[in-house]
């Protein structure tokens, strides 16, 4: 789904602070940029054309940088103007963002190149609107290189594990049943966003594909778990705590109070003997932290003007984390999770190695990632995911990755993609699979031998990518079990459970949890075929690919599944399904098949279409302002 709205709702997403309601008194050349914002903003949607989208992009971060050098306080009140423009925005929305956003804005942008690379790569990675810059190429040195022969794979013995994976929690502790579905926030499903005389549609108790998570969805789902998976091994929880109420993320208590709690709520159902009895290894969400997809590097310009900038540095965050996790993980894996901001490993069984993984840092709308000069490994993160995949190489044990964004997804970095990409070739004997979340459907993405062609026989690895607890936006409530072999660590197969939210009405006991899929039961086929206990390898994983391709009822069901049977799934077809093939087999974003690319292959790049890939900011998982009234 691509909106035409104005440039302003992205500048929202990156922009601003205090909001100053006294109107300034502008001299001429403050009048005259105001004046550039307001025709930059209203033009860069309105055109077809790849090269004029990005030259009207490229113009509007001049104007930008140009302001950031101003009073903060005019380039506050002129985005905000710009925002109320596009009448799409919800005002408390618009004058929320900016103010969170704002101060770090104002220390990143001046640091950019707006009209080399740097402003390329903004408007490309955040707005679509300029063809995505190559690579910076960076070969990575290894410790030690790839062994000529490897040890002897351990045999399985056919006997499974059950591991559970939740993912984009998104629980509002202010939903209620009765309230407006259809509002003007970019969510719904609150009292204070009601208006009790002119109610379209009421929520009911359990949920609404408008809002986000219900209290009582997640005591549901908690509550099933254990009647169809009574021996869980253990589980992951791939990221995102909070609500999308990107708007009003501060002060950072807010935040940490709702993520205190939802831990609380998991303790309690981990750790009874009674109910779910294992242990649960966490992943950072980009919405974990206040303001939303903020993370900063050690080497960030961290605003200091204010009383309450010092929560811009995330020790708080980190600090409360490691707190939250306690039991969950021993007492010298839990520092690190404060020192290594949010990643940290554990041993959840002899012979497996987790890694947790703040994947925030390639993280497109984390502004921070664009201050100049621009990190190829910010934080030393891809360093010490390396050593800890080289020791696992030593001890000749298995590992897995867990993270919340994938690197194949559109909001990845190329550059940290390409480099993760890199690392997962290298050690891909070692890694048994990859699991994160962040896009709310249920989907995988393919990794092959690094530069081979995309066949089964290069395929090397999986990502698993978890459907979401929360309906918002439009897709059904849902959880992943895997079954695992006890002795490869391979998954042998994948199990989807929904709930039909649509039939909510009707529900006498509560939500109608059940197994939507077995993804081994799904896909085998005579092209996709498997023996007794065969893993679903990344090579299986290829040529389901290949029959989504041959075989329409095939392409059907994946694409049925990955909103979790949602009933207003749309239909995708010719375009829309080379795509979606193409972008399972990305492992590594700048493969997929929805942007543009740097070099545009034959024609003429004046009147070149843009791609149909929506801007970052409307990703469901990321800085989504538009009114939920303006969607439908």
């Amino acid at each position: 789904m691509r909106l035409n709205i104005p440039i302003a709702v992205t500048v929202l997403c990156s922009l601003v602070s205090a909001y100053n309601q006294q109107q300034e008194v502008l001299n001429d050349p403050e009048i005259s940029l105001q004046n550039e914002l307001n025709y930059y903003s209203d033009e860069i949607f309105h055109v077809d054309s790849i090269t004029k989208s990005c030259s009207s992009c490229i113009s509007l971060l001049h104007v930008l940088k140009r302001m950031s050098f101003l009073s903060e306080s005019l380039l506050t009140n002129s985005l905000i103007k710009v925002c109320k423009r596009t009448k799409r925005v919800d005002i408390e929305v618009c004058e929320g963002v900016i103010r969170e956003h704002v101060p770090i804005i104002r220390k990143v942008i001046p640091t950019m190149a707006i009209a080399g690379r740097d402003g390329h790569l903004a408007c490309a990675a955040i707005l679509n609107s300029c063809p995505y810059p190559e690579v910076n190429q960076w070969n990575i040195t290894f410790p030690k290189p790839k062994p000529l022969y490897l040890p002897t794979p351990a045999r399985s013995v056919g006997q499974t594990l059950s591991v559970l994976q939740l993912s984009d929690w998104h629980i509002d502790t202010e939903y209620e049943s009765g309230t407006e579905v259809y509002c003007d926030k970019p969510f719904c499903c609150r009292s204070a966003y009601t208006d009790y005389n002119n109610i379209t549609k009421e929520a009911n108790k359990w949920g609404e594909y408008t809002c986000d998570t219900s209290l009582p969805l997640i005591e549901s789902l908690l509550d099933y778990i254990p009647t169809v998976e009574p021996n869980i091994e253990f589980g992951i929880l791939t990221g995102d705590i909070p609500p999308h109420e990107v708007w009003s993320t501060l002060p950072f208590v807010k935040t940490e109070s709702i993520q205190n709690y939802t831990y609380s709520l998991l303790h309690d159902h981990f750790d009874s003997p009674s109910l779910l009895n294992s242990p649960l290894y966490p992943a950072v969400g980009n919405h974990e932290s206040a303001p939303t997809n903020i993370f900063p590097l050690l080497s960030s310009n961290i605003p200091t003007d204010n009383e309450d900038d010092h929560a811009y540095d995330l020790k708080w965050l980190y600090r409360s984390l490691a707190e939250s996790w306690k039991g969950w993980l021993s007492h010298k894996e839990n520092p690190v999770v404060e020192s290594n901001t949010g990643s940290y490993t554990v041993r959840p069984l002899k012979g497996l190695k987790l890694i947790s993984l703040n994947t925030n840092f390639c993280y497109t709308l984390n502004w921070w990632l664009y201050e100049q000069p621009m990190q190829k490994d910010p934080n030393g993160i891809l360093s010490w995911l390396i050593d800890e995949l080289q020791d696992s190489e030593d001890k000749n044990e298995k590992v897995w990755i867990i993270g919340h964004i994938a690197p194949g997804d559109d909001t990845c970095f190329h550059d940290y993609s390409n480099y993760y990409y890199q690392i997962v070739d290298r050690y891909n004997h070692v890694i048994a699979s990859q699991f994160f979340g962040h896009t709310h459907q249920d989907e995988l993405t393919l990794f092959y031998k690094n530069d081979m062609r995309q066949t089964a026989d290069n395929a090397i690895s999986v990502g698993y990518i978890a459907p979401s607890i929360t309906p918002f936006l439009n897709v059904n409530p849902g959880f992943r079990v895997y079954k695992i072999d006890t002795v490869t660590f391979e998954v042998v197969d994948s199990i989807t459970y929904i709930a039909n939210l649509d039939q909510a009405d009707t529900w006498e006991y509560g939500p109608n949890w059940h197994k939507e899929y077995s993804a081994r039961e799904a896909y085998q086929s005579t092209h996709a075929p498997l023996l007794p206990n065969e893993p679903l390898t990344a090579a299986w994983w290829h040529k389901v690919t290949e029959d989504m391709e041959q075989n329409v009822s095939t392409f059907n069901k994946y694409n049925r599944y990955r909103t979790k049977s949602a009933p207003m799934h749309e239909l995708c077809v010719d375009e829309c399904k080379s795509t979606t093939i193409c972008n399972i087999r990305a492992g590594k974003s700048e493969l997929r098949c929805d942007y543009e690319p740097d070099v545009l292959p034959g024609g003429d790049a004046s009147i070149r279409k843009k791609k149909s890939r929506a801007p970052a900011f409307e990703h469901k998982c990321a800085l989504n302002l538009i009114g939920v009234n303006h969607l439908h």
